[in-house]
């Protein structure tokens, strides 16, 4: 029998297509570790916005970093061009992607995505095949690499490769292992402020649905730049500011074409 529970993680919410003015977002640690009883998933929730010149406008935490439904999850990672279609919009429309076990959704994932804004993306997976835990993790130009043991992250953490160096017999457990991605979020955190806002945990079991053991991502109905920035005059949602607020305004009003009242 073949079960599938996917999960994809997005190092960095992503937008499709690209503007004139070429808006990115960047930063983002997400981990995945095979335990004992299933299989966790971590993210951070900051998006932090650049202009074509790769300065930082401002960050946003609470972004949607990983996408789960009843059959799975999915989500992709990078540094994509901004300012277009929000990832949470293309995955609306690339739902049947879910459907495919661990190590054949990532080669949908990289077709379905447009290839000038996902040269960048790192794809991480991870969910059961024939019963089997499996994470498997590609970028969109090399070839996919899957493992049943272990660590995948999308970035290198010390505090991961330190905890992983202690002796066990066996996997860890669920539990154990939320927790390790947790530390090893704020670790990176603290010396990179790319990387914070809430951690979303999130576990897959052999039987049955994934389980949000921590801050289930919140779906705010967005499918553009400019659906936030509207939000953000609004006063519904608040930037971190890394430039000058009059600079990130700016920049966040260029994605709607003008002026948000």
């Amino acid at each position: 029998m073949r079960i599938t529970l996917i999960l994809s993680v997005l190092i960095c919410t992503a937008l499709i297509i690209p503007l004139p003015r070429d808006r990115r977002s960047g930063g983002t640690f997400i981990g995945a570790i095979i335990a004992s009883d299933g299989i966790v998933v971590a993210s951070d929730s900051r998006t932090t916005f650049l202009n074509e010149s790769d300065k930082p406008m401002g960050y946003l935490d609470g972004m949607k970093k990983i996408y789960a439904g009843s059959g799975g999850a999915v989500a992709v990672s990078g540094l994509t061009s901004l300012g277009g279609e929000l990832f949470d919009s293309f995955m609306e429309r690339s739902a049947f992607l879910l459907d495919r076990a661990p190590d054949e959704v990532l080669f949908g994932l990289s077709v379905w995505l447009p290839f000038k804004n996902s040269t960048n993306v790192m794809l991480i997976s991870a969910g059961f095949v024939d019963g089997k835990p499996t994470i498997c993790s590609r970028a969109v130009t090399q070839p996919q690499r899957c493992q049943d043991n272990g660590f995948v992250g999308s970035r290198p953490s010390a505090e991961m490769e330190n905890w992983f160096s202690i002796p066990r017999s066996g996997a860890p457990k669920s539990a154990e292992a939320a927790a390790e991605l947790e530390k090893a979020i704020a670790q990176i955190a603290a010396a990179d402020n790319t990387v914070g806002g809430a951690v979303s945990v999130i576990q897959l079991k052999l039987s049955g649905p994934p389980q949000w053991l921590e801050n289930p991502p919140v779906d705010r109905g967005w499918k553009t730049i400019c659906d936030i920035t509207k939000d953000y005059h609004a006063g519904r949602i608040q930037f971190g500011v890394t430039s000058s607020k009059d600079e990130l305004e700016r920049y966040l009003n260029s994605a709607c074409g003008q002026l948000v009242n």
